[in-house]
């Protein structure tokens, strides 16, 4: 798993520990973030796997975390699933084609048949 940045996506290549205040080359992010953290899990008590750590509320601001472990920030981004969403519907049929509009797509749904 390559490490990214949650704003912009940008691939990182860091030797050695992310400090508090390292931010990307890219966007100037900061890095150190539990959002950009390979323990950030938003389904875990704290949306983190680390059971020790500390209570973070602010998980995209810069925190001083010494579990911090820079991780794949860029596949937490808000709609960064949709893509991979919409071929899905696309392959299984679910949901309107590019032709059809959302009307004729409801319309053949509840039609009876």
């Amino acid at each position: 798993m390559a490490a990214t940045c949650y704003r912009c996506g940008a691939t990182l290549d860091f030797d050695g520990p992310i400090g508090r205040r390292t931010s990307c080359p890219e966007c100037d992010f900061d890095l150190h973030a539990c959002i950009n953290c390979r323990h950030y899990d938003e389904s875990a008590g704290r949306a983190c796997r680390e059971p020790h750590a500390d209570l973070v509320v602010d998980k995209e601001g810069p925190n001083a975390c010494d579990l911090y472990q820079l991780g794949d920030g860029a596949s937490r981004r808000r709609g960064s699933n949709k893509a991979a969403k919409d071929a899905l519907h696309a392959l299984f049929g679910e949901g309107p084609t590019k032709e059809q509009s959302s009307r004729d797509a409801l319309e053949a749904l509840f039609k009876k048949k």
